[in-house]
């Protein structure tokens, strides 16, 4: 994380069942501190929001299953979240994702370049 020379956004649901999202996110915070680089961090974090957030009006999947390839086992994925504070992250994140896509890449292309964001 210290050696990060490029603008980093994270996406964190508070309430992830899959990851330890919330503590990675401040670890990588604090790394990127220590490094002076933290000005390239930006964080969105949002309570009650589980692994999967994806674009609006994306289905709200709190468990998935599925085979392993080799074992045939069957595994479950938790993925937490809860349906309305999910839905309200993937909705305003999906806007400050493309804001952070347009500002980062959009306008560090040569002028002459048409982006379709």
């Amino acid at each position: 994380m210290g050696r990060i020379t490029c603008p980093l956004l994270l996406v964190v649901g508070q309430d992830d069942q899959s990851n330890a999202t919330v503590e990675s996110a401040d670890d990588m915070k604090q790394m990127m501190e220590r490094a002076g680089n933290s000005n390239l961090l930006t964080t969105l974090s949002y309570p009650g929001a589980g692994h999967l957030i994806e674009m609006p009006y994306s289905p709200h999947c709190k468990v998935s299953s599925f085979l392993m390839p080799i074992s045939r086992e069957r595994v479950l994925a938790l993925w937490g979240g809860l349906t309305k504070p999910h839905a309200v992250a993937q909705e305003d994140s999906w806007e400050k994702i493309l804001g952070f896509l347009r500002e980062h890449l959009c306008h560090s292309v040569k002028p002459h370049v048409q982006s379709r964001l």
